[in-house]
């Protein structure tokens, strides 16, 4: 183990004992003047996020883009206050007390046998989307990226694990018998949909523009058949939302590019209303998705930032 990381670790560690020293309405407070601090004086990776927005919202203007960009900044750094926290009584009420959707049909296909290929994109509320599936007693295996630094990954998980034993882990470079495995056993796999895979994905459009998205999706249903649904969690009005709805494909006679390609397609376009409705709980509007080059500076006012 590389002493870095021991001392990230320790720091980790430090950070979160102070912040749950707090009450919850004074650490919401902080992270948000904190995000209010990084949008006035280093908004970090600003250029992404407003190429993002702007293909997102192509009639947006200037002004319009900006002042959606001010409110991600503050949601963006009350997500990662709220990482911390979700076990404190207030937040664990709003897992507790979830408004879900579409639970019913996920029961329905689970009697099928076949498992069950959970696509969803990353967003704000991830941690307590996390939580909800542990507490909610589904069989489900998150295909995750294991961190760098082991002592970090593993309290993250042992942080999961306080809300129960229903969600399982399994790192992305274990493999497609892996996860087709976790199929087999009839559970609910959740895939995230909105990354940029470059030369090892599929070509989409999303938003219109092109896209190269993972091909594990379209691939898993492919050699097992299991049902595709789509999910997404989101805050609205003081309330935690999953919805879950299912993806009507067709039946593919071979396995082939075409075929990658438009189940692939249509799970992603299914997730544009939701970032059109909730652009500032997209935590991947920060992401180089659909270029990892060419984005420019943007000019800001005084005006534009602290109005």
């Amino acid at each position: 183990m590389k002493i870095k990381h021991r001392l990230e670790y320790v720091l980790l560690r430090s950070v979160i004992f102070v912040i749950n020293l707090l009450p919850v309405p004074v650490i919401l407070f902080l992270c948000s003047a904190l995000g209010y601090i990084a949008w006035v004086i280093y908004p970090f990776r600003l250029p992404v996020a407003y190429k993002n927005l702007s293909n997102v919202f192509p009639d947006m203007t200037h002004e319009e883009k900006l002042q959606l960009l001010r409110k991600v900044y503050l949601q963006f750094t009350r997500t990662f206050g709220v990482v911390f926290i979700l076990h404190r009584p207030k937040l664990a009420a709003l897992i507790e007390n979830a408004v879900i959707t579409g639970r019913e049909e996920i029961e329905k296909a689970l009697l099928e046998g076949r498992g069950i290929i959970l696509t969803t994109i990353h967003a704000s509320w991830f941690e307590a989307y996390f939580a909800w599936f542990n507490k909610s007693g589904l069989p489900t295996t998150l295909i995750y990226q294991r961190q760098s630094n082991l002592l970090s990954d593993a309290y993250f998980i042992r942080q999961r694990n306080r809300y129960g034993t229903s969600l399982q882990h399994l790192c992305s470079g274990e493999g497609m018998k892996a996860c087709e495995d976790a199929l087999s056993d009839n559970r609910l796999l959740i895939v995230s949909l909105d990354q940029s895979y470059r030369n090892k994905g599929t070509e989409v459009l999303f938003f219109n523009k092109p896209l190269r998205c993972a091909k594990g999706t379209a691939i898993l249903r492919l050699r097992t058949g299991a049902p595709v649904f789509t999910s997404v969690y989101y805050m609205e009005e003081g309330k935690l939302h999953i919805d879950f709805e299912p993806v009507d494909l067709p039946e593919y006679k071979e396995t082939n590019e075409h075929s990658i390609q438009d189940i692939s397609t249509k799970c992603i376009q299914l997730y544009e209303p939701f970032i059109s409705t909730f652009p500032e709980q997209w935590f991947s509007l920060f992401h180089r998705l659909w270029s990892k080059k060419g984005y420019q500076p943007v000019k800001r006012s005084l005006r534009q930032i602290f109005l």
